[in-house]
């Protein structure tokens, strides 16, 4: 199994398709200086988030959990093509709340949460190859499913990088899952889907970001008429030096990609986004719908800034020497994120 921190506070960054040993407490904290942070200032500069999003049918669902040392967050909403954000739930807790639980372990672990009106269940088990959910939002929106989820048939992308000389990100990803089963309710009713189609995206990072950590992300999964299943989780402004955390799947065939350039304004997000590479391997052209949009103001501590964008993908994908995948009318996700922690 290999070590996130190994002899004399070396960090093994690489791209790490295999179980990884969790000894974060290990790792020496240096600030600028070079002088190491201890104790609770390193404890808050710790953090941690989860993310699921599922697409259903014409509708699209997200939910995460987030520890970010000084606040902590969980989130949930319900989106309907066409209609917009029917359900939205959100709720902030300080550092030291006892509502999560939070386990440092990206492999196997139960994360959860759990307040008057709001709990999330994501449990996580490499040995048996699923991951399964269970999420009550505001007592009105029900998500529960299973699906299978292991290293060797899902192949997720998990790269270690630094984000700055004394600091490291560790990221897993994986698009699409398919569900085994899934049950989406709201205020007691079951939303009408073909179960058969549902997929979700994977998103799990965790380590010491920087200060101030901004991204563009995008990330979408599909079943195509033709059977054949599709995704990608893609970001920039993150961990473009070392090791990329690009990767789009084509019937779970991991496809890497070095870099993706993002044609956006971000004066009016709602233009039409191109992301793209410049080797051709993917073209993708987004249509923003509507969004989710939020602010953490934790004071000094931490602020954080992001607007998720739903909408509808268009393009390629074309895997160096095989078929290129033409796809359009994909529901999916892309995010303008700034945070300083």
């Amino acid at each position: 199994m290999k070590q996130l921190i190994g002899e004399n506070n070396k960090v093994n960054y690489g791209c790490i398709d295999e179980p990884i040993e969790w000894n974060y407490r290990d790792f020496v904290l240096r600030d600028f200086f070079n002088r190491e942070i201890k104790g609770l200032r390193k404890k808050r500069a710790y953090h941690q988030f989860n993310y699921i999003g599922i697409s259903a049918g014409k509708y699209i669902a997200g939910f995460a959990i987030v520890d970010l040392g000084a606040v902590k967050n969980v989130f949930g909403f319900l989106y309907e093509m066409g209609s917009g954000i029917i359900l939205e739930s959100d709720d902030k807790c300080p550092g030291f709340s006892r509502k999560m639980d939070f386990p440092r372990n990206p492999d196997s672990y139960k994360a959860r949460y759990e307040s008057r009106s709001t709990s999330l269940l994501i449990d996580k088990d490499k040995d048996e190859g699923v991951l399964t959910i269970d999420c009550h939002f505001k007592k009105r929106l029900k998500i529960k499913g299973r699906f299978p989820y292991s290293m060797e048939k899902h192949r997720p992308l998990r790269v270690l990088n630094p984000n700055d000389p004394n600091r490291f990100t560790f990221t897993e990803k994986c698009s699409p899952l398919r569900a085994e089963d899934i049950e989406i309710s709201l205020d007691g009713e079951k939303l009408p889907f073909d179960k058969e189609t549902v997929t979700a995206i994977y998103d799990w990072s965790g380590g010491y970001l920087r200060r101030e950590t901004i991204w563009y992300w995008t990330a979408f999964s599909a079943i195509l008429p033709d059977g054949t299943s599709i995704g990608t989780n893609l970001a920039a402004f993150v961990n473009e030096t070392f090791f990329s955390e690009n990767a789009f799947w084509i019937d779970n065939n991991r496809t890497r990609v070095p870099r993706v350039i993002y044609d956006i304004d971000p004066l009016d997000p709602y233009k039409r986004w191109h992301v793209y590479d410049e080797t051709g391997t993917l073209d993708l052209i987004f249509t923003p719908e509507g969004e989710r949009s939020d602010k953490i103001n934790g004071g000094p501590l931490a602020k954080a800034i992001f607007r998720q964008f739903i909408g509808m993908f268009e393009g390629y994908f074309h895997p160096e020497g095989e078929k290129r995948i033409d796809f359009h009318n994909i529901k999916g996700f892309c995010e303008i994120h700034r945070a300083l922690w």
